[in-house]
């Protein structure tokens, strides 16, 4: 029995592989390299692989293991530069392993053509560090946010969202979005009444004055009036960074802010001036 080994495929499969793990690579490490010199790195490492399966070295198991494991600090070095290494070689190794996995299972199940197995492979585990990444972004602007009002106070996620520009058309002062499940944990019985014949848009009788509209205009050209309520006193913490104001303005959003609930409350960028 003898097998048919076509040398250039087999260069080509592993060019393409390795360019799309240093590619990967160098975004989670956020590195930076120029295409001329990523397809170097990539073309050098196909080299050496097919010179593994040409030479007697394929023979010895251990032999074979180790130079191929040394292909990845290779490749990074080649491709990146010595700057920030480890890490680099490190991702390398871990994205060769699943992404090898994952191309090798979609080889077998499905029949296809390399150039098509490849992409396919590599294009949902990209997604979904896409989405890591935008998640983890965003988390960067979430901070844990106090309300109070009198003796009453609760806790929810605020994102510091600087495309807020609602302001109080009169003196300007800056908007906070709440949710009103949050806001009513702070109202009375009777204010929470109020406030729902507010959000309908009803003139409720025996208004308490707690309450002011607030006119706003969102992205489509979407306008309207929201509820609003002075609270006491506004903390915010992220991390290390704490700040409080006094006497915020919050309007009252019927609906949920955030549709995942990531968070619960909209900030208005000038909490931390």
């Amino acid at each position: 029995m003898y097998y048919e080994f076509y040398l250039d495929l087999y260069f080509l499969e592993n060019l393409m592989m390795n360019a799309l793990v240093l590619h990967m690579a160098g975004q989670i490490q956020k590195e930076k390299t120029s295409l001329i010199r990523l397809s170097a790195a990539a073309a050098a490492a196909a080299a050496c692989s097919c010179a593994i399966v040409v030479l007697p070295i394929h023979k010895n198991v251990v032999c074979s293991l180790a130079v191929s494991i040394l292909l990845c600090p290779f490749m990074v070095v080649t491709g990146y530069g010595k700057r920030n290494m480890i890490p680099m070689t490190i991702s390398v190794m871990g994205l060769s392993v699943l992404l090898g996995g994952i191309w090798e299972l979609l080889r077998r199940c499905f029949p296809a053509p390399f150039y098509l197995v490849v992409p396919a492979g590599y294009l949902p585990v990209r997604l979904v560090w896409e989405l890591h990444r935008r998640r983890r972004r965003r988390a960067q602007y979430i901070y844990d946010v106090i309300l109070q009002r009198g003796q009453k106070k609760t806790a929810v996620k605020g994102l510091l969202d600087s495309g807020n520009r609602l302001v109080q058309p009169v003196t300007a002062k800056p908007v906070h979005i709440v949710d009103f499940d949050e806001i009513k944990k702070l109202l009375s019985e009777q204010e929470i009444r109020e406030l729902t014949g507010l959000l309908n848009l009803e003139i409720p009788s025996g208004a308490s004055g707690q309450f002011l509209y607030i006119p706003y205009h969102s992205i489509g050209d979407v306008r309207g009036v929201l509820p609003a309520i002075t609270l006491d006193q506004i903390s915010i913490k992220h991390g290390e960074s704490a700040h409080s104001t006094k006497g915020a303005l919050a309007a009252i959003s019927k609906e949920a802010v955030s549709s995942a609930g990531e968070y619960q409350m909209i900030l208005h960028p000038r909490i931390l001036e």
